[in-house]
């Protein structure tokens, strides 16, 4: 289990994919079609002897710089990626897409899914839930007390 079994596409698309990118995301940036990029990632997982592409990711990462193998940077936030979108007909130009992380729990422009950790993915219903209780409490009151106005000038 080494990289030099992966061909360069498949580095890269391995390491699309903890951007994290889905393939569709990855053939996008990449310039390929669906079906190339999961060939790369069926080609890679066997080299790999994994059943599974974010596995041979991680361990292609793991095997490429085992010294810094974090997930987050000294902020504790996940790394920034810079990626290259290579145009299939000038493969020399290359205009890089920044993909990063946030506190959003819907896709944005650059980052295309969900990567909110664990704790957010369990505060963000109860943040919602309560933001909609405050909302929901105050049109209660203010309909209280315009009806509360409404018998008092009807007096």
């Amino acid at each position: 289990m080494t990289i030099e079994q992966l061909t360069p596409r498949e580095k890269e698309c391995l390491r699309l994919l903890l951007t994290p990118m889905r393939a569709k995301e990855v053939a996008r940036v990449t310039g390929l079609s669906v079906n190339t990029v999961n060939e790369h990632l069926k080609s890679a997982r066997r080299k790999l002897g994994t059943s599974d592409s974010l596995t041979a990711a991680h361990m292609l990462r793991a095997l490429e710089d085992p010294t810094n193998n974090s997930d987050t940077n000294k902020s504790g936030s996940p790394p920034t990626a810079v990626l290259h979108h290579n145009d299939p007909t000038d493969t020399s130009a290359s205009e890089p897409v920044v993909v990063g992380s946030s506190l959003l729990p819907f896709a944005t422009k650059g980052r295309p899914w969900n990567d909110l950790r664990f704790g957010w993915r369990l505060a963000w219903p109860f943040l919602l839930f309560g933001i909609i209780a405050i909302g929901a409490g105050a049109i209660m009151a203010v309909a209280s007390e315009l009806s509360q106005l409404t018998i008092a000038l009807t007096r």
